[in-house]
């Protein structure tokens, strides 16, 4: 059978990245508390919440222990509550805040490198069922519930810049995640497919002198409708079609991002808790930034651990 074409990639780079993973996230989780939390003991939950959910499918208890063993080797210095504590914290809607804020800290570094950005959403498992959905059609169903994930990403680096854990409202976090990314970052291009073609989201683009790239669809009327921005992207798709699609198909690194993601943190959450769910994808994801941190360290030198 013949061996498969893998992309060109630096070997010796690649290594380095991947062996000093474990080396520097500990130290990565110092310098976000240090920048996000108010309190000992808010850096104390945090590191141990981001360590646990740095490892796939570990329960509360098997987190505990592996705490206390990084404890005994020195590994971390922070008081390990018991396993229900940390349950209970992960469950509370207050730490909503600070998770974005992590994800905000964590992405800023790279505000030197990223200028492109996309915008996707995925599903993410769940181990609940639809229990009114049940009862409406009398019938045991075997399918799971869901939960949806919108991120935004540095298109460079796939560095997180936004993210919103709910089902539904697609358009408007689409353009809530251009406010928050605006923030941190200059926006030259941002990519989206078919879901966000609309004229209120490419304005939402030009509003901060970005450049809208999306998937066009047939039913264009031919009009810009108040937007020029709008005519003039349909238009480019349809009379320079190759030179459009080089910018709109910056979009796939995003599909990239979300598979790195669950290889490497799973594709399913385990709480049953409406808060405790998006706690637990949205911690993640800020391990999924780190991860590109720690990257950012060796390819482009940027380590913010210096500044």
């Amino acid at each position: 059978m013949q061996k498969k074409k893998r992309w060109p990639r630096d070997e010796i780079l690649y290594n380095k990245v991947q062996e000093n993973e474990f080396l520097n996230f500990f130290d990565f989780v110092r310098y976000l508390g240090f920048r996000v939390c108010k309190t000992p003991k808010m850096k104390n939950y945090l590191t141990c919440l981001l360590t646990w959910h740095k490892f796939k499918d570990l329960s509360s208890r098997r987190a505990r222990s592996m705490l206390l063993l990084f404890k005994q080797f020195k590994i971390i210095s922070v008081n390990i509550p018991c396993f229900k504590t940390l349950c209970n914290y992960r469950e509370d809607s207050c730490l909503l805040e600070l998770l974005d804020n992590l994800i905000e800290e964590s992405s800023k570094p790279l505000a030197k490198i990223e200028h492109d950005f996309a915008t996707d959403s995925t599903g993410i498992r769940t181990k609940l069922f639809s229990m009114w959905y049940s009862l409406r059609i009398n019938k045991k169903i075997k399918k799971r519930d869901h939960i949806t994930a919108h991120i935004s990403i540095g298109v460079k680096s796939k560095i997180v810049t936004a993210l919103n854990i709910e089902r539904g409202k697609d358009n408007i976090i689409f353009r809530e995640h251009i406010d928050k990314t605006s923030e941190n970052f200059k926006i030259d291009e941002w990519s989206g497919d078919g879901m966000y073609w609309s004229k209120a989201n490419c304005k939402k683009v030009v509003e901060h002198e970005g450049k809208p790239y999306f998937k066009v669809k047939s039913s264009w009327n031919g009009k810009q409708s108040g937007v020029p921005a709008w005519k003039e992207m349909n238009l480019a798709s349809i009379n320079n079609k190759e030179e459009y699609d080089k910018h709109y198909h910056k979009r796939s690194t995003i599909e990239s991002a979300n598979m790195s993601k669950k290889m490497l943190f799973g594709d399913k959450v385990y709480s049953k808790l409406k808060f405790a769910r998006i706690n637990e994808e949205s911690l993640k994801w800020i391990n999924y930034n780190i991860n590109v941190l720690n990257r950012a360290m060796y390819e482009w030198k940027i380590n913010p651990l210096e500044d």
